[in-house]
């Protein structure tokens, strides 16, 4: 949801800045028929008389909505939930692999193998894929509750490299990292600044899953009573748009650079999101392990914005987000009216989002500055930062902070996705 509180800021004297919380759903449909274990003493052969199907819906509340549409619970499906928007590039969505683990809840967390492994790679889906896994009935005897680890793209980052991923146990999983990309680059620039071939990395942790009442003897039935598991990224997103007011005193304004501060951007982060069972799935599990992190003493520095590419427009503050608009409707009032810059992917952190956003109000000025922070620097999160110039004497560059929290699903009466 767009949760807002308004300051001010700006280079050498207080100008406005808006604060926001919203929420950005990313849009994905997976369906997971859970049909298949491959433990050791698992055969092909034993299909249809051994086995046990249990059917689940895997999915992001976007294609949920689009799947759905219409109903009425804020980002579950239907119509967009507030703080919800598409995901643009819609490459944001599409899914190369798929690794989904099933445990048997309670066992040792060290020690106890998957109950069930399914690996899909070389994928061409786009927001929505089925997968089908089966359970033999041995592992399926007395089984109430199952936890379930499920990861989309693992070679975005190359986690699963050298794993034998049928005996990973539950420690193991929840200690993959994210640690080669979406970091910063060793000349100071961000490591993605666009979804890479192997898609982003997709996850989620649902535990104590009750499932007795989901084991069926066929796939047909096991169909009629699924399992629904919305999934997150793991990464955030940054990206700026920049607006002039159409008179002379703009014609001149130029971003030299953009900085995001040292000791922001943590050197690894968390694969999968902590844990959460299927009641609080909607409010719970949505950050990983936050604990113990080390950060990068690097600056990520992004390039200039060119005066053409801050468009000039009659009334900058009329793209100040409104008071009940759509994070959706927001975000495509922004594209439709300047060009987005410096879009880049990043490991969630914990700490604020700061830096430095450099600007002349002519090219041959003297350099000023404007500084920024962003809270919620969190996976699955948007976070879009918004100038403009006003041309006046009063008026530099005013910033507003808008920060995409995909899941948050409190505080609302208004329905959109």
């Amino acid at each position: 949801m767009f949760d807002f509180a308004k300051r001010k800021i700006c280079a050498n004297q207080l100008i406005s800045m808006m604060k926001g919380i919203a929420a950005l759903a990313p849009t994905l449909l997976l369906t997971l028929i859970l049909t298949s274990c491959m433990s050791d003493d698992y055969t092909d052969t034993a299909a249809g008389k051994s086995d046990t199907y249990i059917n689940l819906n895997v999915s992001t509340p976007t294609a949920q909505a689009r799947a759905n549409a219409p109903a009425k619970p804020a980002g579950t499906s239907g119509k967009l939930g507030l703080e919800e928007t598409y995901p643009s590039p819609n490459t944001e969505e599409k899914i190369t692999s798929i690794r989904v683990w099933a445990f048997k809840s309670g066992t040792d967390k060290e020690t106890a193998t998957p109950i069930g492994f399914k690996s899909e790679t070389n994928l061409s889906a786009q927001g929505s894929h089925k997968v089908s896994m089966m359970i033999t009935r041995k592992n399926a005897e007395n089984l109430d509750k199952i936890d379930l680890y499920i990861l989309l793209n693992a070679e975005s980052e190359g986690v699963l490299d050298g794993k034998d991923c049928i005996k990973m146990t539950r420690a193991e999983l929840e200690n993959l990292v994210i640690e080669k990309q979406f970091g910063i680059t060793a000349e100071g620039t961000a490591q993605t600044i666009i979804v890479p071939q192997a898609g982003l990395p997709i996850s989620r942790v649902i535990k104590d899953l009750d499932v007795k009442n989901n084991i069926k003897d066929n796939a047909t039935d096991a169909a009629q009573n699924s399992i629904n598991i919305p999934l997150i990224r793991a990464v955030s997103k940054l990206h700026f748009f920049f607006t002039r007011k159409n008179v002379k005193d703009t014609e001149g304004v130029v971003v030299t650079r953009i900085e995001v501060n040292e000791n922001v951007i943590p050197t690894q982060s968390s694969v999968f999101p902590t844990a959460t069972t299927d009641a609080q799935k909607e409010t719970e599990g949505l950050t990983g392990n936050l604990t113990s992190l080390t950060y990068l003493g690097q600056k990520i520095k992004f390039g200039s914005v060119a005066t053409e590419n801050i468009k000039p427009v009659s009334d900058p503050t009329s793209y100040i987000r409104k008071p009940g608009q759509t994070a959706e409707a927001y975000i495509t009032q922004l594209r439709d009216s300047t060009i987005e810059c410096h879009l880049s992917y990043l490991r969630e952190t914990d700490k604020e989002l700061t830096g430095t956003i450099y600007y002349k109000l002519d090219k041959s000025g003297a350099e000023k500055q404007t500084p920024f922070k962003i809270s919620k620097a969190y996976r699955n999160h948007e976070m879009v930062v918004y100038g403009y110039f006003l041309g006046d004497e009063k008026s530099t560059l005013t910033l507003n902070y808008y920060v995409a929290d995909w899941n948050e699903k409190n505080a609302t009466d208004i329905v959109f996705d």
